[in-house]
C-alpha cells in the first residue's frame, strides 16, 4: 500500500506521534523537575523561620513583650547605636527592647564578633585596667561613688574584657566613646540585665540588617 494515495492517514499519523513525543519529552521533563526539587530540598532545611538552622535578620522586625521562659539573644548595632534583645516566639524571631547605646571611640573601637555572657552584677566596682591612664586604680560601687564609670550594673562578656554597663555620663549616649565597651543608661541596663543569663549570645555588628543568627541561639536557657 502506497501511503502517499492517502493523505489523511499520513495526517492522523503525524498527529499521533506528535502527541506522543510531546507527552514522553513533558513526562520527562516532570521527573527531572521532581529529582531537582527534591534535592534542592535534601540540602536546603527549611524549619520555621530558619533555614539550614540560620536566621537572617531583615530590616523589619515585630515587636511583642517579654517572655521570662523564653531564652534571649542580644544585638549591640554599632552603626545605629541601638542595642536589641531579641527572642523566639511562636515560630517567629521578634524584639523584645530597643535601647541606646554608645560604643567604642575611634582609637579605642568595639571589637564585633560573637561573645557570651559570662555573668553579671549590680553596682559592680571598677577595678581600671593598666590601659587607661589617668584614673584611680579602683572605683566603688555607683551606689558609693557617682564617678564610677559603670553606673548601676554590669554583663560581662567572654572576649577582649568587654561588658555591657551603665554609665554615669547619660549625656554621652549614642556616641563613640567609650574605650571599647558597650555603655547605655542606667535605666535601660536595668532591663537589659533582667532579660540576661550566664550563656546569653551576645552579637556585636556592624549593623543589624543582615546578621546571621543560629537557631542554637535559641536554645535553653541557664539559670540567673
Amino acid at each position: 500500500m502506497r501511503l502517499s494515495r492517502y493523505p489523511a492517514l499520513i495526517s492522523a499519523l503525524s498527529i499521533s506521534l506528535c502527541v506522543f513525543a510531546n507527552g514522553a519529552l513533558a513526562a520527562t521533563h516532570g521527573h527531572t523537575a521532581a529529582q531537582k526539587k527534591g534535592k534542592q530540598s535534601a540540602t536546603r532545611k527549611n524549619d520555621g523561620v530558619f533555614v539550614n538552622n540560620h536566621y537572617v535578620l531583615g530590616p523589619v522586625m515585630k515587636m511583642n513583650g517579654y517572655h521570662s521562659d523564653q531564652p534571649t539573644v542580644v544585638i549591640v548595632d554599632k552603626g545605629s547605636h541601638n542595642t536589641y534583645a531579641l527572642q523566639l516566639q511562636n515560630r517567629g524571631v521578634v524584639r523584645v527592647l530597643t535601647i541606646s547605646n554608645a560604643i567604642g571611640s575611634q582609637d579605642k573601637p568595639t571589637p564585633s564578633g560573637r561573645y557570651v555572657a559570662t555573668g553579671k552584677k549590680q553596682y559592680p566596682e571598677w577595678i581600671v585596667p593598666k590601659t587607661i591612664k589617668g584614673k584611680k586604680r579602683l572605683y566603688k560601687p555607683y551606689n558609693q561613688d557617682r564617678s564610677n564609670p559603670l553606673g548601676v550594673a554590669a554583663i560581662y562578656l567572654n572576649k577582649h574584657e568587654l561588658l555591657l554597663h551603665g554609665t554615669n555620663q547619660p549625656n554621652l549616649i549614642r556616641k563613640s566613646v567609650s574605650h571599647g565597651c558597650i555603655r547605655h543608661s542606667n535605666r535601660d541596663i536595668s532591663q537589659l540585665y533582667g532579660m540576661v543569663r550566664a550563656g546569653t549570645p551576645v552579637y556585636v555588628v556592624r549593623r543589624f540588617r543582615g546578621t546571621v543568627l543560629n537557631k542554637s541561639d535559641f536554645g535553653l536557657r541557664k539559670a540567673s
